[in-house]
């Protein structure tokens, strides 16, 4: 990633190991963060079949879980898994830890 695709989301303070944070930004959708293995992994919070806030969900063997149907989207390619049918591939987003922020290519 170069500087220039690059956002900043939040502080890595605000991140928890293994939680879910909800990201709103200017007038895009809500994001979410979360540290897995003092990884960063960003996504779109809300779950493209149930339209739930992931951030309500929770994260389990790398992948964060739904809520509401209990999909489970991999965290690092979006691929779903234990899904209903119709339920699509989560959109995640490349990120990085740098100077104590969380930064993310959303392009």
């Amino acid at each position: 990633m170069t500087d220039t695709t690059l956002i900043r989301l939040c502080d890595v303070a605000d991140l928890a190991e293994g939680e879910v944070l909800k990201i709103e930004i200017d007038a895009r959708k809500p994001l979410a963060a979360t540290l897995v293995d003092g990884v960063v992994h960003v996504f779109d919070d809300t779950c493209p079949h149930a339209e739930e806030s992931l951030s309500k969900g929770w994260v389990e063997d790398g992948r964060v879980v739904c809520p509401v149907h209990f999909a489970e989207f991999d965290l690092t390619d979006g691929s779903v898994h234990n899904a209903p049918a119709g339920c699509g591939r989560l959109q995640s987003y490349a990120a990085e830890l740098r100077d104590g922020a969380v930064f993310a290519s959303l392009a």
